[in-house]
């Protein structure tokens, strides 16, 4: 019985988990958004508290004919469903509500980092359910403005205009202001381990170099890549793990 308690539990942890990863690394991750944004992290978190830890404790605690065994497991359920739901939350702090374009890179705005915090919901105009929107950071245009935004990230350490969703707007508008930044063609194949990823990219989506846009993404574990847009349909295709500093120093 132990073990068939222990075994039933690890199976419905196990739906639980699956399909809740599978929405996150889908709708919150997408674009291989996953590899930039600490989603990996938190979901082996996940795995092992309630894969792993909540079935060995119910191995460990029961025993047959045991005093407030009930109680128990009542209580190891209580304390897994509470490790899922911090869990759960802490991969939605992560995601990506936003994909933000300044400058000449994109960037990934997540839940957390956004400001105003408190107000997001309102200002994003999304739900728990939303993919990270495309959208670009214009700053304000009058210079009495400017200057203050400026003042504030420099001197009081305040959000640059890539965490303000209140100076976003959709990428489609700017589109393209924003393919004009892409990362000149004769700087993408200076490095022979940088050519083979885009030779074999090429291979997987079709096409040559010319239909598409690349563009720096700089992820939140301190590891960027190149994005690579369809000129034709403006829309993402793929993500190369290559460094664009170093491809765009050259």
């Amino acid at each position: 019985m132990r073990i068939q308690l222990a075994l039933r539990n690890l199976y419905i942890s196990q739906a639980i988990i699956l399909a809740f990863l599978v929405f996150a690394y889908f709708i919150w991750f997408p674009h291989s958004f996953s590899k930039l944004g600490g989603f990996s992290e938190t979901a082996l978190m996940l795995i092992f508290v309630d894969l792993v830890l909540g079935p060995l404790l119910v191995l460990i605690v029961y025993k047959e004919g045991k005093k407030f065994l009930r109680f128990d497991i009542n209580v190891l359920l209580a304390i897994q469903l509470f490790a899922f739901a911090f869990g759960a939350y802490s991969l939605f702090l992560k995601h990506p509500a936003y994909v933000v374009f300044t400058v000449d890179r994109f960037t990934l705005a997540n839940v957390s980092q956004l400001y105003p915090q408190q107000p997001w919901l309102t200002q994003f105009k999304s739900s728990f359910f939303s993919s990270p929107q495309f959208v670009v950071a214009k700053s304000p245009s009058n210079t009495k403005e400017r200057n203050a935004l400026m003042f504030n990230v420099l001197l009081k350490g305040e959000p640059d205009i890539n965490e303000r969703p209140e100076l976003f707007e959709p990428l489609a508008q700017h589109v393209d202001a924003v393919f004009a930044k892409s990362i000149p063609l004769d700087l993408l194949f200076q490095n022979n381990k940088t050519k083979e990823k885009f030779t074999a990219f090429y291979k997987l989506y079709g096409g040559k170099a010319s239909d598409y846009a690349y563009f720096p993404l700089v992820g939140n574990n301190k590891k960027d890549m190149i994005w690579v847009f369809d000129r034709i349909t403006t829309k993402p295709v793929g993500i190369i793990d290559s460094d664009p500093w170093l491809v765009a120093k050259k």
